[in-house]
Protein backbone atom coordinates (compact mmCIF):
# COMPACT_ATOMS: atom_id res chain seq x y z
CA UNK A 1 0.00 0.00 0.00
CA UNK A 2 1.22 2.97 -1.07
CA UNK A 3 2.01 6.14 1.82
CA UNK A 4 -0.92 8.45 -0.28
CA UNK A 5 -3.03 5.57 0.24
CA UNK A 6 -2.16 5.13 3.48
CA UNK A 7 -2.63 8.38 4.76
CA UNK A 8 -6.03 8.80 2.80
CA UNK A 9 -7.39 5.69 4.78
CA UNK A 10 -6.43 6.90 7.97
CA UNK A 11 -7.88 10.34 7.24
CA UNK A 12 -11.07 9.02 6.11
CA UNK A 13 -11.49 6.84 9.34
CA UNK A 14 -10.66 9.80 11.38
CA UNK A 15 -13.22 12.24 9.79
CA UNK A 16 -15.96 8.91 10.01
CA UNK A 17 -15.15 9.28 13.54
CA UNK A 18 -15.61 12.84 13.36
CA UNK A 19 -19.02 12.20 12.15
CA UNK A 20 -19.96 9.44 14.80
CA UNK A 21 -19.09 12.40 16.97
CA UNK A 22 -20.74 15.43 15.63
CA UNK A 23 -23.66 13.20 15.20
CA UNK A 24 -23.86 12.14 19.11
CA UNK A 25 -22.91 16.20 19.82
CA UNK A 26 -26.08 16.96 17.93
CA UNK A 27 -28.35 14.73 19.54
CA UNK A 28 -26.60 16.08 22.86
CA UNK A 29 -28.01 19.26 21.73
CA UNK A 30 -31.32 18.53 20.46
CA UNK A 31 -32.12 16.45 23.72
CA UNK A 32 -30.90 19.40 25.92
CA UNK A 33 -32.85 22.05 23.52
CA UNK A 34 -36.30 19.70 23.95
CA UNK A 35 -36.27 19.71 27.87
CA UNK A 36 -35.02 23.81 27.58
CA UNK A 37 -38.06 24.09 25.73
CA UNK A 38 -39.77 21.59 28.10
CA UNK A 39 -38.35 23.58 31.35
CA UNK A 40 -40.05 26.97 29.62
CA UNK A 41 -43.74 25.57 28.78
CA UNK A 42 -43.45 24.24 32.37
CA UNK A 43 -42.27 27.82 34.24
CA UNK A 44 -44.96 29.19 31.53
CA UNK A 45 -47.70 26.55 32.70
CA UNK A 46 -46.61 27.12 36.13
CA UNK A 47 -47.08 31.04 36.20
CA UNK A 48 -50.72 30.43 34.72
CA UNK A 49 -51.58 27.82 37.41
CA UNK A 50 -50.34 30.40 40.12
CA UNK A 51 -52.50 33.09 38.31
CA UNK A 52 -55.43 31.27 38.46
CA UNK A 53 -54.60 30.13 42.05
CA UNK A 54 -54.47 33.62 42.71
CA UNK A 55 -58.08 34.75 40.93
CA UNK A 56 -59.59 32.35 42.47
CA UNK A 57 -58.35 33.27 46.10
CA UNK A 58 -59.73 36.67 45.39
CA UNK A 59 -63.48 35.22 44.47
CA UNK A 60 -63.38 33.22 47.61
CA UNK A 61 -62.63 36.49 49.30
CA UNK A 62 -65.71 38.27 47.43
CA UNK A 63 -67.56 35.61 48.51
CA UNK A 64 -67.15 35.60 51.56
CA UNK A 65 -67.24 39.29 52.03
CA UNK A 66 -70.43 38.85 50.14
CA UNK A 67 -71.87 36.14 52.76
CA UNK A 68 -71.03 38.54 55.31
CA UNK A 69 -72.84 41.40 53.62
CA UNK A 70 -75.77 39.61 53.03
CA UNK A 71 -75.88 37.72 56.58
CA UNK A 72 -75.58 41.10 58.26
CA UNK A 73 -78.42 42.90 55.98
CA UNK A 74 -81.29 40.00 56.24
CA UNK A 75 -83.90 39.09 53.95
CA UNK A 76 -85.61 42.36 52.85
CA UNK A 77 -82.17 43.30 50.49
CA UNK A 78 -81.95 39.43 48.92
CA UNK A 79 -83.37 40.80 46.15
CA UNK A 80 -81.21 43.22 45.58
CA UNK A 81 -78.18 40.69 46.33
CA UNK A 82 -79.05 38.51 43.58
CA UNK A 83 -77.70 40.39 41.07
CA UNK A 84 -74.44 41.08 42.92
CA UNK A 85 -74.84 37.23 43.17
CA UNK A 86 -75.01 36.20 39.47
CA UNK A 87 -71.86 38.61 38.68
CA UNK A 88 -69.97 37.12 41.56
CA UNK A 89 -70.86 33.27 39.99
CA UNK A 90 -69.93 33.92 36.42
Amino acid sequence: MSLSELLKEQLEKRMESWNRQIDAEEAKARARQAAAEADASSAELEQQLWANAQELRAKVQEGKNFLDELTRSGEDKAEQFKAKLRKLLD
